[in-house]
């Protein structure tokens, strides 16, 4: 066996653990929550008799240890249970929501790396001058300003009072833009300021002050810099993924936008606890499969590092 494909086994392990764990906490974590499923599916006029007989078939008197097998015998056939709150399968309640929730965290995320690293470059390249103490303003603003209240300002400026692009729905492409802004203002923060550190680590390396003395323009200087700085700022860049999974939460309330997102609120609002289970379940794996992606991007960017050896 290769050394690649041992440690692409060793990381799905180590996922199937955590996926293991993530399962344990959700359903020991619903055992102490208020609030019953069965009630929320029985509705407000049905019997004590018909909760409980609901309560039971659903499996809820059981111990709790049963509860997690029983979930995870679930989970291993492709089935999330059922939403208490509208009947239908959670897996095809999430399937048809999600396309949009990675759109949102994906196009936000670029929007970071797009517009963050030339600022840290700019910034980096420019220590304690102009550029840099705006880019340092920007950051600090970007990272400091929560994601609702940078969705509600660009509401109120583009949508309000200008007028120019839509604030709710998913119905056309303009609909993507505000969106996506609200969650690429925070990831652009966080990647300016890693990209601004570890460039100026890196351009004060001695090979960099070798190949500046040999004469070579400044752009080469900076580009070679950044080619060995970047694993840190990948590694920034995976995790401001997650960040912004979590981020579109509260951006797709805003925006009414139709994804998971906006389904994990009204479902924890309507104790919807099968269909919270299997969304937390779902924005876990995504998690753990970008950073499976990103360790084995580093071997890509730069061959000196060995994972699996």
């Amino acid at each position: 066996m290769s050394g690649f494909l041992a440690y692409v086994l060793r990381r799905l392990l180590a996922a199937f653990i955590t996926l293991l764990g993530v399962i344990a906490v959700l359903v020991f974590t619903f055992q102490v929550l208020p609030g019953n499923p069965a009630r929320v599916i029985a509705g407000p006029l049905a019997s004590a008799e018909q909760v409980e007989k609901i309560h039971k078939s659903m499996g809820l008197d059981r111990p709790v240890v049963v509860q997690y097998w029983r979930y995870l015998e679930q989970v291993a056939r492709g089935n999330l249970g059922t939403s208490a709150r509208t009947g239908n399968s959670v897996w095809s309640e999430i399937a048809s929501r999600l396309p949009y929730t990675l759109a949102l965290a994906i196009l936000g995320t670029l929007l970071g790396v797009i517009f963050g690293i030339p600022l840290g470059i700019l910034a980096a390249t420019n220590k304690d001058r102009w550029p840099d103490m705006l880019g340092s303003m920007i950051g600090v603003m970007g990272i400091s300003m929560p994601v609702y209240w940078t969705g509600i300002l660009l509401i109120v400026f583009f949508g309000v009072m200008l007028k120019l692009l839509p604030v709710s729905g998913a119905d056309t492409l303009a609909s993507y833009v505000l969106p996506s802004v609200t969650l690429g203002v925070f990831s652009m923060a966080i990647v300016s300021r890693m990209t601004r550190s570890t460039m100026l680590e890196t351009l004060d390396q001695d090979y960099i002050r070798t190949v500046r003395g040999k004469g070579v323009r400044e752009i080469v200087a900076v580009r070679h810099a950044l080619h060995n700085a970047f694993i840190p700022i990948l590694t920034v860049i995976s995790l401001q993924f997650g960040t912004v999974l979590g981020g579109a939460v509260l951006t797709e309330t805003i925006f009414s936008w139709p994804g998971i997102g906006r389904l994990l609120i009204t479902s924890i609002q309507a104790r919807d606890f099968p269909m919270v289970e299997g969304i937390v379940l779902v924005f876990a794996a995504m998690f753990i499969l970008v950073n499976l992606v990103t360790d084995l991007l580093y071997t890509v960017i730069d061959p000196r590092v060995k994972l699996y050896q």
